[in-house]
């Protein structure tokens, strides 16, 4: 490993050096080290369900072309033409034969091929490689009908990315054969750094003043349990940590869940599916809270798409179970874009919080500062049922250091081979597995 550039998260102190936050070039080296070798989730199986289909999305700044060709293959492409650069799709979907840039017409097939080129034979005298010219293509894998991709040929595989982090996922994506539809994306551009997002994903230090006056709303009108500290304070509850993901979870009975009876199911007979793809302990013990993956993927199906050191785009997507009737399915989704959509409840709570946080890192004195992400040190183990680092403290900043140390990793290698990966030791009883 080349020298330890960074070091900005004191372990033992919990001391963070904000200008991650701010520095030009230090996003700049983001962009290589991090959003150019991580897996990052780029769209869903049901955005692109039939051949042609073609989904506009991003990996970092990149824009990327997701495509299922003719043979059903799913394809991320780098949404760059190669003879000059112009941009080949202009639209956020759509169903196609070929993408044909609108400079010069080179044209390009589902999977990225060069087809046909303008005066091929007349102007180039037959001199073009299509096999040299075909869009710059990045590797594809998916869990459970989520479409990641990478540019890093030497990554691990997604499963070894993932590691145990997917005995948790498992939770929410792969509880019934029939798999999830994602809706949306609901996209919005917020004057904050994207780190900012990722890690307040498990914080909920900051819910009963913060979002005081939109839980208190739900409580009123809804009946949601309150958040109020007194009542958060005594939560119990759990999260583990691994290769950077975090997951909050709940042991039931024993632990402080606020549910239906069925949890992530909504009828017995899912619910009993459910058991039969996870097993009992999964199925019926444990249910799943916040969560997010490293990069920038956070509650769920919600991606933080950098734009510059200040400056992120957020797309939401709502996911429902396939299994559920369109009702329930549209019940869920409007749920969800009430609650964290670009008008949600505590939308615009948390993006002034990110705002200030991502700004503090311009200021001199705030640098030598530092900020302090020090609740809860000291106490996360292993365990024999749980996999990853637990905690059993339902608010602590565990998620903020573990996230930190993981941005080192990356920041400080000079390539896969230099980044750690946890051993997988999760029993993963049931028949759901990473195709779902």
């Amino acid at each position: 490993m080349a020298h330890k550039k960074y070091d900005i998260i004191d372990q033992e102190s919990g001391r963070l050096d904000p200008t991650i936050y701010s520095d030009p070039d230090i996003y700049r080296e983001e962009m290589d080290k991090i959003f150019g070798r991580a897996w990052l989730l780029i769209g869903h199986d049901s955005l692109i369900p039939n051949p042609g289909d073609f989904f506009h999305t991003y990996m970092g700044e990149q824009p990327v072309i997701l495509t299922r060709d003719k043979t059903g293959q799913v394809n991320a492409m780098l949404n760059i033409c190669r003879h000059r650069g112009a941009r080949l799709v202009r639209t956020d979907d759509g169903n196609c034969k070929s993408f044909v840039c609108a400079y010069h017409a080179w044209t390009y097939g589902l999977d990225g091929k060069l087809e046909w080129v303008p005066g091929e034979q007349e102007l180039y005298d037959g001199t073009i490689d299509r096999e040299q010219f075909g869009l710059k293509k990045a590797r594809v894998a998916t869990y459970a009908g989520l479409i990641f991709a990478t540019w890093d040929h030497e990554a691990p595989s997604l499963e070894e990315f993932l590691g145990d982090a997917r005995w948790y996922l498992d939770l929410e994506f792969n509880r019934s054969a029939q798999g999830t539809v994602a809706y949306g994306p609901h996209k919005w551009v917020q004057p904050v750094n994207w780190k900012t997002a990722v890690d307040n994903c498990s914080d909920w230090y900051h819910v009963p003043y913060s979002h005081a006056s939109a839980a208190n709303a739900l409580t009123r009108i809804m009946g949601a349990p309150r958040m109020t500290s007194d009542v958060l304070w005594r939560k119990k509850g759990r999260a583990a940590f691994v290769n950077g993901h975090q997951v909050a979870f709940f042991r039931l009975p024993d632990d402080s869940f606020d549910g239906n009876p069925y949890g992530a199911d909504t009828t017995a007979e899912n619910h009993a599916e459910a058991i039969e793809r996870l097993g009992e302990l999964r199925g019926d013990g444990v249910m799943l809270g916040t969560h997010s993956l490293f990069p920038n993927t956070v509650l769920g199906f919600r991606l933080a798409i950098p734009r510059g050191p200040n400056e992120t785009e957020f797309w939401h997507f709502s996911m429902t179970n396939a299994a559920d009737t369109p009702e329930k399915q549209r019940e869920i989704a409007l749920e969800h874009s009430a609650q964290n959509g670009v008008g949600g409840h505590f939308e615009s709570d948390d993006v002034d919080n990110w705002a200030q946080v991502s700004a503090s890192g311009t200021y001199a004195s705030a640098r030598e500062m530092g900020q302090y992400i020090n609740m809860g040190i000291g106490n996360t183990s292993t365990d024999d049922v749980f996999p990853g680092q637990i905690s059993d403290r339902f608010i602590s900043e565990q998620n903020q250091r573990f996230f930190y140390n993981r941005w080192e990793e990356f920041m400080n290698a000079d390539s896969w081979a230099d980044i750690p990966l946890d051993p997988m030791k999760a029993n993963f009883e049931g028949t759901a597995s990473m195709d779902g």
